[in-house]
């Protein structure tokens, strides 16, 4: 049964859930079957008044607790009610309306109608919010709802995202960061750039924003790596979602606000993007293809195996994503610190492991800077033996799951991450290297297990080397 577009089952799920519902605004949408709803009110939540905003009375209506307003009666009102309920395509009328003293808002939203704004600005108002929208398609699960929820509570500080960039000696590119990201404007952001004992005058950049922007805010600290950097800011952060920047990269100037408003709707644990690879030497970028930006991650997904296969099926690259802080909380998961570069590696396949949802927005919004001298990707000697202890680090996270899937991602994971290393590694090193990759991948799989994993999942150009690992 439908009410004005809204699904009677969840809806009267969510106010099963409210306590002390007394007087209640509603705002009937253009289905005008709210009246039904008004009587799940009177009868089961025991409201004591209910204010109706409709075009005309029905006999639904007639009943001693319910006030009757026209538009434009309603117009030159003050309601002073618990809960405001906005019926489907009412949101230009709820907006000319004059509410006071409300915690809930309870609306239902036309398929690809924009509800950002309408969080945003009842964000500063109201204790929760319930919005649920249709989907634009449907999915192809057959237990999948048609319909997504963003369902929000106020948060004690009033930050929804923290953004954690750490910084080492990058004063050149600080700058083109920090002004990519504050392009943005929301309040509800946070900005925490952790100086990770930079000896270049890093430190002074940001001091220097900090006085222009109270959402920028300097966390000082002695070298100890990316990893602690990291893991100093979410020490620090205070959002239920958080993001990460490399202080050298910079972004799109909606791509923070693009991800979050996804990742509302429908409370998703990831929500990524794709990014593009910005060349240094020329200035040029191109976006990075073949990287998930389809379905069923673009109309998001709650199965946990498809989830999982984002593993082996995108790159590393945790800088696109955000990640809902329960998650990590939920899971213990951080970043490791004794790990002085490619942290980025096991903290990614934790979180995509453990996640029960995620989603994408299609577009190419992050800028990942090439050709910086110093960067990890440009590593070809003993430091690509890190590989082998991130790998022990995540055999010890997969293994107690006792899931042969995840055991078969991982292995794929690192199979690509051993032939990425091989493809770069300086010449004397390669067979050393190689013989402890097949040391590593033969713990778990077989070699025809493992050849049937590439040919399935990808990543057939690695069978040469995989081939003849123990020459």
């Amino acid at each position: 049964m439908m009410l004005g577009g809204m699904k009677v089952r969840q809806i009267k799920n969510y106010l099963s859930r409210i306590s002390d519902i007394k007087t209640v605004l509603l705002i009937e949408g253009k289905n005008g079957q709210e009246g039904e709803l008004a009587g799940y009110l009177l009868k089961e939540k025991m409201v004591q008044r209910i204010y109706v905003v409709a075009e005309q009375p029905t006999a639904l209506y007639q009943n001693e607790k319910i006030t009757f307003f026209t538009l434009d009666e309603a117009q030159n009102y003050c309601f002073e009610v618990n809960a405001v309920i906005v019926g489907r395509g009412c949101q230009g009328i709820y907006k000319k309306l004059n509410v006071e003293n409300a915690d809930f808002l309870i609306a239902a939203l036309d398929k690809g109608e924009e509800y950002f704004s309408l969080w945003e600005q009842g964000r500063e108002c109201f204790q929760y919010i319930y919005l649920e929208r249709d989907k634009e398609k449907k999915s192809k699960d057959k237990d999948a709802e048609d319909c997504e929820i963003l369902e929000w509570e106020r948060g004690d500080s009033g930050i929804e995202l923290s953004i954690v960039i750490p910084v080492y000696n990058v004063a050149t590119y600080l700058p083109e960061c920090i002004e990519s990201l504050i392009k943005w404007a929301a309040p509800y952001v946070e900005f925490l750039f952790v100086n990770d004992g930079s000896t270049d005058n890093s430190g002074e950049i940001i001091e220097s924003y900090c006085k222009k922007d109270n959402r920028i805010h300097l966390l000082n600290k002695t070298n100890g790596g990316c990893a602690s950097a990291r893991n100093y800011g979410i020490s620090h952060a205070r959002g239920r979602y958080l993001g990460f920047v490399d202080s050298d990269d910079f972004v799109d100037s909606e791509m923070f606000r693009k991800l979050l408003e996804r990742a509302l709707m429908g409370n998703f644990e990831l929500c990524y993007c794709g990014y593009r690879e910005f060349y240094e030497e020329t200035g040029d970028s191109e976006p990075v293809l073949n990287d998930c930006l389809a379905e069923p991650y673009v109309s998001g997904t709650y199965r946990e195996d498809k989830v999982q296969k984002l593993a082996i099926n995108t790159r590393v690259a945790i800088w696109r994503c955000i990640y809902k802080r329960s998650l990590l909380e939920r899971k213990h998961l951080c970043f490791h610190e004794d790990l002085k570069r490619f942290d980025d590696l096991p903290f990614r396949i934790e979180c995509i492991f453990s996640a029960k949802s995620a989603v994408c927005v299609p577009e190419y919004l992050y800028y990942y800077r090439l050709g910086r001298k110093g960067q990890d990707v440009s590593c070809k000697d003993e430091r690509l033996w890190v590989h082998f202890r991130i790998f022990e680090y995540l055999d010890d996270f997969v293994e107690p799951m006792r899931d042969r899937r995840l055991l078969d991602y991982l292995q794929i994971v690192k199979v690509n991450t051993h032939g990425y290393a091989l493809a770069g590694i300086e010449r004397p090193l390669y067979h050393k290297y190689r013989r402890e990759a097949a040391r590593q991948l033969d713990k778990y799989a077989g070699t025809l297990r493992t050849l049937c994993l590439l040919m399935l999942y990808g990543g057939r150009g690695h069978i040469g080397w995989y081939l003849r690992r123990k020459i």
